[in-house]
C-alpha cells in the first residue's frame, strides 16, 4: 500500500509538471507567432479570427496576465508588461522545478527509509 501512495505522489508530481510546462510552452510559441506577425503595437494587431483554439486560450490567459491586448478582435503585445510578466514566468518556473524536486526527494527518502 505504501508503495501504491508514493508511485501515485510521483506520478501527480510528473503531471503537475508536464501540465504546467505544456502551458507555458503554448503561451511561449503565442507570442513569439506575435512578434512575427509584428503584432507588438495597436496599429499592427493581429486578427484573432485567425489564432487556432489552443492559441485562443492562451491568448485569453496572456489578457488576463496583461500582457497581451484585444481591441476589436484584434491581437496585440503589450511591450512593457511583457518583461515583466516574462520575469515572473520565470521566476515561477524556477520555484516551481525547486518545490517539485524536493518533494520528489522527500518522497524518496520516505520509500527508501521504509
Amino acid at each position: 500500500m505504501k508503495g501504491l501512495v508514493s508511485a501515485a505522489a510521483l506520478i501527480a508530481i510528473a503531471l503537475t509538471c508536464l501540465t504546467v510546462t505544456r502551458k507555458l510552452e503554448r503561451e511561449r510559441r503565442l507570442l513569439a507567432k506575435l512578434r512575427r506577425k509584428g503584432a507588438v503595437e495597436p496599429g499592427w494587431a493581429f486578427p484573432r479570427d485567425e489564432l487556432t483554439d489552443d492559441e485562443r486560450d492562451a491568448a485569453d490567459s496572456l489578457v488576463a496576465s496583461g500582457v497581451l491586448e484585444i481591441r476589436q478582435g484584434r491581437v496585440f503585445i503589450r511591450p512593457v508588461e511583457l518583461g515583466v510578466f516574462r520575469r515572473k514566468r520565470l521566476r515561477l518556473m524556477v520555484l516551481g522545478g525547486f518545490g517539485a524536486f524536493l518533494l520528489a526527494i522527500l518522497v524518496a527518502v520516505l520509500i527508501l527509509r521504509r
